[in-house]
């Protein structure tokens, strides 16, 4: 990489102003020694990808893993542009009279990395109360865009926002809904995952692009972590009336998994609504991992303790995939979407998912594979041994009426 560029002379409204005038995204990594990375059409050229692979990498790391491995064919060509530091690649340091900006600061998630934090997300024009949107479809796949803690665009943020979604949070605004989960086998559903919406009072039902970077940034995600997590237990008694056995799996994302309160709203769920532990399921990216130490096994530990299953989403997008199934006691691996999407044409693809199945098998795991939205992704899937699977070909996401009415049907 090379060197940060101070910015000695430039006042905070004259850095944004700049900042608008040359990106055509306001998306960055910033770090604690306030510098940041903001990066713009090269994520027109890297679809598909996760949150995950950008929370806490350096931005050299970052774009040549990311090209080594889905887009090689340019890396050449952003190499050369990022050694002449054009609109690829910004990177610079705030002097401290500029450390204001940061008060503009919408902060989408962070994560700590030997011992230094990172931050992920976009600024706000002081002069105008709008936030400049992140083009999301390319850090998200399809399916990602309903993710509870998936990172996404945030909503115009106001002064107000924040007392906004509280109250939002207290008045119950928000619900999950239920994406069903099949066994590719028999095509009977095994579970849900469970996914946030927001029943706005005037703008109908808001996906999570709608406002969860505003709830992250604020720091309301746990509240609204617990209040989901209480939503599914509820309908998981409801269910264990009906005789259903099916699961439904939660996400939690790095700040909900961090909070010294996770395990102990997990276990009050179980305790108080005498759940089959079983049938909730915890599911987790890689950035909910890091830094990969003994506290967090420890906390995994005490999750299987509780006889609940845990899952690691979007396996294989990231650096230490691997090394995670080996430390920690995961039920089931989650195959990423971009693993899938070409699944029938791209015989590298074939082999990434074969050698996933392969693994799961070896170490007594179960392989989901997300992102089902062909038949042909069905059929090729199950031909290769893949027992469960989701996506839009096979369930869209339901409320809790509807899905309760899934299982009625699919159970007689």
């Amino acid at each position: 990489m090379t060197p940060f560029e101070p910015l000695s002379v430039m006042s905070k409204q004259h850095l944004l102003t700049n900042y608008y005038q040359q990106q055509d995204q306001a998306v960055f990594i910033l770090d604690a020694d306030k510098r940041y990375v903001s990066m713009n059409s090269a994520y027109e050229r890297l679809t598909g990808y996760r949150e995950n692979l950008l929370i806490g990498y350096p931005f050299g790391t970052f774009i040549t893993q990311c090209l080594t491995k889905h887009k090689p064919e340019i890396l050449k060509d952003l190499a050369s542009h990022l050694a002449h530091h054009n609109s690829y690649k910004k990177t610079f340091t705030l002097p401290n009279k500029d450390h204001q900006v940061l008060d503009y600061l919408i902060v989408f998630q962070q994560s700590t990395i030997d011992d230094k934090v990172f931050y992920i997300g976009t600024l706000q024009d002081p002069t105008c109360n709008q936030v400049k949107e992140p083009r999301s479809e390319y850090l998200l796949g399809e399916d990602k865009t309903d993710n509870l803690y998936a990172n996404n665009k945030p909503s115009a943020s106001l002064p107000d926002q924040k007392q906004l979604l509280a109250q939002a949070i207290a008045d119950n605004q928000f619900v999950a809904y239920y994406q069903p989960k099949f066994n590719l086998a028999t095509k009977s559903i095994v579970g849900f995952e469970a996914l946030v919406r927001w029943q706005h009072p005037t703008r109908g039902v808001l996906k999570p692009k709608d406002f969860i970077a505003d709830i992250i940034s604020y720091g309301l995600s746990f509240a609204l972590f617990s209040q989901l997590s209480e939503q599914a237990a509820q309908l998981l008694v409801q269910w264990q009336g009906m005789q259903c056995t099916q699961h439904i799996c939660i996400n939690a994302d790095a700040t909900e998994f961090s909070h010294p309160d996770f395990n102990k709203v997990i276990s009050q769920l179980l305790a108080r609504y005498h759940i089959d532990p079983y049938r909730l399921h915890i599911e987790m990216t890689e950035s909910s991992l890091l830094p990969s130490n003994d506290n967090i096994k420890q906390r995994l530990n005490e999750l299987k303790a509780l006889k609940v299953c845990l899952a690691l989403d979007d396996f294989g997008t990231g650096y230490a995939s691997l090394s995670y199934l080996q430390q920690y006691p995961f039920d089931f691996i989650k195959i990423d979407k971009s693993f899938v999407s070409e699944l029938n044409s791209n015989p590298t693809q074939q082999a990434i998912v074969q050698a996933i199945l392969d693994l799961a098998l070896a170490l007594d795991m179960q392989a989901v594979a997300e992102g089902i939205e062909t038949e042909q992704h069905y059929e090729q899937l199950r031909k290769m041994g893949c027992l469960y699977g989701q996506g839009y070909w096979l369930g869209r996401p339901v409320d809790a009426q509807a899905a309760t009415q899934l299982l009625e049907s699919s159970n007689h």
